[in-house]
């Protein structure tokens, strides 16, 4: 049963699918499939019929990932990160990088701002995946192999950088995903 569903908005373009593929390969028990003509009500009725807690949804503009939304079982937007730009995994290891089956933990600085810890602690939630932090990702060897760091970094300006890590050798193995701003929609509050 997966944890998180992977989907694109209605029309999507080949480097969105190629980037909604890649973030399947880093994020454990995840599952992708294509919305086609789904309505908002069929896409919640397929999270809940999956079993999933809910659904990352790409967005699209000028054929690239445009916004990154994580949709729960009830419909409701939980969180949205406008992204400024993407590379996929192909782009920052040209050669086939190791095949990952597994996420090993989440990394923020000592320091996060709040929109980093947020995405962090949403991440975190929804893969159950520890939270840890760090300011470097620390490679762990042989148990690290086939398994990702997944790492949020705060830019200037109020941007973050999201990356994946092989936590094997703590080499990036994309893709890297530049926030421009992240808006938390509903609270984890009761």
């Amino acid at each position: 049963m997966p944890s998180v569903l992977i989907t694109t908005s209605r029309r999507t373009s080949n480097r969105v699918r190629s980037f909604t593929h890649d973030l399947m390969s880093v994020l454990p028990n995840s599952e992708r499939f294509n919305r086609g003509g789904m309505s908002s009500g069929e896409l919640v009725a397929r999270i809940n019929q999956s079993g999933a807690k809910a659904v990352l949804m790409v967005t699209i503009l000028k054929g690239n990932p445009h916004e990154l939304r994580i949709i729960s079982g009830e419909g409701t937007i939980q969180l949205s990160a406008l992204l400024e730009s993407v590379q996929l995994r192909r782009e920052i290891q040209p050669s086939q990088g190791p095949r990952i089956n597994g996420l090993l933990e989440i990394v923020i600085g000592s320091s996060p701002s709040v929109q980093t810890k947020q995405v962090a602690e949403m991440m975190s939630s929804l893969l159950e995946v520890p939270l840890k932090v760090s300011e470097n990702v620390v490679p762990v060897g042989e148990q690290g192999v086939n398994r990702a760091i997944m790492r949020f970094v705060d830019l200037p300006q109020g941007r973050l950088i999201w990356t994946h890590h092989h936590a094997y050798d703590g080499v990036e193995i994309g893709p890297r995903i530049r926030v421009l701003s992240v808006r938390r929609l509903v609270s984890n509050e009761s």
